[in-house]
């Protein structure tokens, strides 16, 4: 069967798929909006944690050997830690200053924590190979 000329499998994986993709914008916009109502900061580096705590779980699952369930349950307190170490090093300094302060302060963290992850592990995904 077909709807406007598309197979149904494939028409409904890819409506699937862009209800994925726009949970995860709904999510990174709702943690933006929520921060600045609460903060007062416009936290560009939102982004680059929320990457943080994906590395963090394939750190803790694939280095470590910690289960599934267990590196999802510490994952977000090692993401909120290091949150509450850049708002209580960085971030409190900036409350009492014009809100550009703030944007520039993040927009660089995300770029500094962006750079530390890529020249780690590299900008594209590794084949799983063995080494010669």
């Amino acid at each position: 069967m077909e709807i406007f000329g598309i197979p149904t499998q494939a028409l409904f994986g890819q409506l699937l798929i862009g209800l994925i993709n726009g949970s995860f914008y709904a999510l990174l916009s709702l943690g933006l909006a929520v921060i600045f109502g609460l903060l007062n900061i416009i936290n560009f580096s939102h982004g680059a944690q929320y990457m943080l705590g994906a590395f963090c779980a394939y750190l803790l699952l694939n280095k470590l050997g910690i289960g599934y369930w267990w590196a999802l349950l510490i994952t977000p307190f090692v993401v909120g830690a290091t949150g509450v170490v850049i708002e209580r090093l960085m971030l409190s300094r900036l409350y009492k200053l014009d809100h550009l302060y703030g944007l520039l302060l993040t927009f660089g963290l995300a770029l500094v924590i962006q750079g530390i992850f890529r020249n780690e592990f590299g900008a594209s995904g590794l084949p799983y190979s063995t080494p010669p």
